[in-house]
């Protein structure tokens, strides 16, 4: 009897896939093997879902799977079960997070593409296409005679979405315009694991202070109940890194794994090497996607042998082959860190639902968490607290930017002690460049991306204008191109801007700046880092990527420049995340000796800043929640951003209009804001709608089961 399965695909697609499966391979399958399968013209490696008796009965033929690539599986049926509830619950297609989850190297690489065969004339492109000659004349314009182009290169010439332009490539592949070459390179066979090595008891020396008794009991009482257990942690970092040490301490990997998450590389790297100095590098296992192929893989295949108790990671850990999950650790929780975009999935939503099906505890540390978790916790009871804290001073002036001065009467005054005491004076501002906007002020044009539709960043320092958003670039105005006037305003200082006033009032001062591109790629220590460390320096300037980098017992005084700018922004959480910006600043120096933040600021009476100089959190998140409920926002409601994408802002009306009739007429009722047309990206229109809904599980399902029946290109983010 022949028998079926229901296949993963690691495409940007949520359903799965009915194949049917040959005698010879009848006896191996189980759920979370890899599979190679057909796929229209190409070779897919997926994943088994589960077995089923029989196809749906839409399907009229059901093709064949070629081969099995594994004797073991390679994700557990709870694994894939984390899998399916983070694809429901962000909105996101379960092949691609299947593709994040698995190493690059053990997918089937398809290697060729297509090549012209003939070149057929306007004429005859006209007669057996029609109302797709331009589409049709743009394919047959990119591809040469010799050489293969990829569907992707092609898709991004043409701006033809996957499915239209594959069935063009297929209808021209019968017509003998066009070829297609294939070479697989197939990934090697899974064997069986080896037995892991035996787990070790630790005895780290931590010594268990009264004020972490109870606490430490808690989360002791979790781990061993066998069941999902959620904690949020309160307190100062040092004071949290005590506590997790001396839960280790007390508890060991003798039960389970452990999966430490931060907020980024820089910090993971950190932390593995503490972890080192406790179990040895055998134990634990460092795992983010910027490793190189071959050790990537490599430690990939540690973890899912067993070999590793601890793993260490950003983000993409939490999809780690740990077989014994005992206790997910987020280090800083309220990190927008942990948010990934493509594809989109929040990992400290995700490190929750991995606890619910490995039946393990999560605990979340913050000294400002998210109020949402905050709001949580305190009405479900897993709150749990470090104590009182002890924070560096606030102090909030008043002095806005007037004229050509950017740094105010009370700030100077301050840098001016630090200088003349020899002590380190940090400089915070979270905007990038020289100026954050080009003008004209003879007719007004401003420099825009001509792809995003953006103001573009002024970079002196390159002498360019560059797009955050596409990264595209054009040399800096020396004249305006409408008008010829050579007079050009720089509205929006950045960090260039800062560097060129403090040179200018301390001409002598040893002087460098910091943000997240200083460390990208193999620059993982910046060069300002180490001069940092080292004294070499006076004043240093930089953006948030501070926070995770910087060995803050070196400064006295950090001073915050207009963090108002930031409240500005069309989201509702800017407050919150002003709040807790600032709030680990002030937990990061703590063990400065003299240590003190100053904030220049145009609001002073902001609630966020009143909270701040009171020290306190409950106060801001009080108001701050007051605030979402007055105005339904979460956690009081469900509240999805949807953005479609695409070629024509008709067709994205229809699929706006399609969605708002499907969730008005079924289910409760809720809430749409839109559609908005939103700039420009890449050359493509977006549109964006806003759902909100009281029960948000429910209307994230309804908005997943309309996406699943559509062919729409979006993105998504869900907000908790």
């Amino acid at each position: 009897m022949t028998s079926f399965v229901e296949v993963i695909l690691p495409l940007p697609l949520s359903q799965t896939f009915t194949y049917s499966v040959p005698e010879e391979y009848a006896s191996l399958i189980q759920s979370g093997l890899r599979v190679l399968v057909p796929f229209r013209e190409r070779t897919l490696t997926g994943i088994i879902l589960s077995q089923v008796e029989r196809p749906p009965e839409k399907i009229k033929s059901v093709r064949p799977i070629l081969s099995v690539l594994d004797e073991v599986p390679l994700f557990s049926p709870s694994f894939l079960g984390f899998i399916l509830d983070l694809s429901r619950l962000s909105l996101t297609a379960v092949g691609e997070l299947l593709k994040a989850a698995a190493p690059p190297e053990f997918l089937v690489k398809e290697k060729g593409g297509y090549k012209r065969l003939k070149t057929p004339t306007s004429e005859e492109i006209r007669l057996k296409f029609r109302k797709k000659f331009k589409e049709a004349e743009k394919i047959i314009g990119c591809l040469p005679e010799k050489k293969t182009r990829t569907w992707r290169f092609l898709s991004r010439q043409t701006q033809i979405n996957y499915p239209g332009l594959m069935a063009l490539l297929s209808r021209m592949e019968k017509l003998g315009w066009v070829g297609q070459e294939k070479r697989l390179k197939v990934p090697p066979r899974r064997k069986k694991a080896l037995e892991p090595p035996a787990a070790i008891q630790l005895s780290l020396g931590f010594p268990v202070t009264p004020e972490l008794e109870p606490v430490l009991n808690e989360v002791f009482r979790g781990l061993f109940s066998q069941e999902f257990k959620p904690f949020l942690l309160l307190g100062l970092r040092r004071r949290r890194e005590a506590f997790f040490l001396a839960l280790l301490n007390k508890w060991g990997t003798s039960a389970g794994n452990v999966l430490i998450l931060t907020p980024d590389i820089v910090g993971a790297t950190s932390f593995w090497e503490k972890m080192v100095k406790i179990f040895g590098p055998k134990r634990v296992a460092l795992l983010h996607h910027e490793l190189p192929g071959g050790k990537r893989e490599a430690t990939w295949q540690r973890i899912f042998r067993g070999e590793a108790d601890v793993v260490v990671g950003p983000r993409s850990a939490v999809f780690a082959p740990l077989s014994k999950l005992r206790l997910i650790w987020i280090t800083e929780e309220s990190d927008e860190g942990y948010v990934h975009l493509d594809p989109a999935y929040d990992a400290r939503e995700a490190a929750w639902l991995r606890a619910q099906q490995e039946e393990a505890v999560v605990v979340y540390g913050s000294t400002a968490p998210s109020v949402g978790l905050y709001a949580r916790a305190k009405e479900k009871g897993f709150l749990l607290s470090l104590g009182e804290a002890s924070f560096a001073p606030v102090r909030i002036t008043t002095s806005a930017s007037t004229g050509e001065k950017i740094l105010g009467p009370e700030v100077r005054k301050a840098i001016e002690q630090r200088l003349s005491r020899k002590e380190k004076v940090v400089i915070f501002l979270n905007r990038r460049g020289y100026a954050s906007l080009i003008a004209c002020p003879r007719c007004g044009r401003i420099a825009l991306c001509p792809q995003c539709r953006r103001p573009l960043t002024l970079y002196v320092s390159r002498a360019k204008a560059i797009c955050h958003q596409c990264h595209y670039e054009e040399a800096c105005w020396s004249q305006c191109p409408q008008c010829g006037s050579s007079v050009i305003e720089y509205r929006g200082h950045g960090l260039e801007r800062i560097a060129e006033e403090i040179r200018r009032f301390w001409p002598q001062v040893r002087l460098s700046s910091l943000e997240a591109d200083s460390a990208k790629g193999k620059k993982r220590r910046p060069a300002a880092l180490k001069d940092w460390q080292r004294g070499r320096l006076d004043i240093l300037i930089g953006t948030q990527f501070l926070l995770s980098s910087l060995e803050w017992t070196n400064s006295s005084l950090v001073v915050i420049l207009n963090p108002e700018v930031m409240l500005a922004q069309a989201d509702f959480r800017t407050g919150e995340r002003v709040f807790q910006l600032i709030r680990r600043l002030q937990d990061e120096m703590v063990s400065s000796s003299k240590p003190e933040l100053l904030i220049q600021t145009a609001a002073p009476e902001n609630y966020v800043f009143k909270a701040l100089a009171n020290g306190d959190y409950e106060q801001f998140a009080a108001t701050e929640l007051r605030f979402r409920r007055l105005l339904g926002l979460p956690p009081w409601q469900g509240l999805i951003r949807l953005t479609l994408t695409g070629q024509s802002l008709r067709g994205l009306a229809r699929q706006a209009r399609s969605l708002k009739n499907e969730l008005e007429f079924s289910g409760e009722p809720v809430e749409l804001l839109g559609p908005t047309v939103l700039p420009r990206l890449r050359r493509k229109n977006q549109v964006q709608i806003l759902i909100k809904g009281k029960d948000r599980e429910e209307v994230v399902t309804r908005v997943y089961d309309w996406l699943k029946k559509k062919t729409v290109n979006y993105s998504a983010q869900v907000f908790y």
